[in-house]
C-alpha cells in the first residue's frame, strides 16, 4: 500500500474493520487488479483468494472508515441488518461499530437475555486452531 493508504478499512469477506499497518505486519493483505486489500484473519484472507471477483465487487459498495478530513462517520442506525450482523459475528460488530454493539447488549440485558454467542470468525478461528 502506498503512503497515502486509510489507517483502517472494510475486510470485504466479514465486514470488520481491519487496522491496515497490523494487517500487513501480519501478512493479511492481497493486491488483487491494481487495490490492495486487508484481512482480520487468515480465513478471510483465504475465502478472498478463492473468489476475489465476488469480494472485489463487494469491497466496492463497503462503507468507508473514516469521513470527510479523516473523521469517523456516524454509527448506522440499529436496523435488522445490525441485528442480524450481531446474532452472526458480535465480535465482528464490536470492532465496526463498537456503540451499536454495546446498544444491543444493553437491550438484551434489559429484557433479562443472553448476550450473543462467539461469532463466526471465532468459531472459524477455534476451528482452524487459531487463538482468538
Amino acid at each position: 500500500m502506498s503512503a497515502s493508504h486509510p489507517q483502517r478499512v472494510v475486510d470485504p469477506v466479514c465486514g470488520m474493520a481491519v487496522d491496515v499497518a497490523k494487517a500487513e505486519a501480519a501478512g493479511l493483505t492481497v493486491e488483487y487488479r491494481g487495490r490492495t486489500y486487508a484481512f482480520c484473519r487468515a480465513g478471510c484472507r483465504r475465502a478472498f483468494e478463492e473468489d476475489p471477483d465476488a469480494y472485489a465487487a463487494r469491497a466496492e459498495v463497503a462503507v468507508p472508515m473514516a469521513g470527510p478530513g479523516g473523521a469517523e462517520p456516524s454509527p448506522p442506525a440499529i436496523d435488522e441488518g445490525m441485528r442480524r450482523w450481531y446474532e452472526a459475528c458480535p465480535c465482528c460488530l464490536s470492532d465496526a461499530y463498537p456503540e451499536i454493539k454495546a446498544a444491543l447488549d444493553a437491550e438484551r440485558a434489559a429484557a433479562a437475555q443472553p448476550a450473543a454467542g462467539p461469532g463466526i470468525c471465532e468459531v472459524a478461528e477455534a476451528a482452524e486452531g487459531v487463538a482468538p
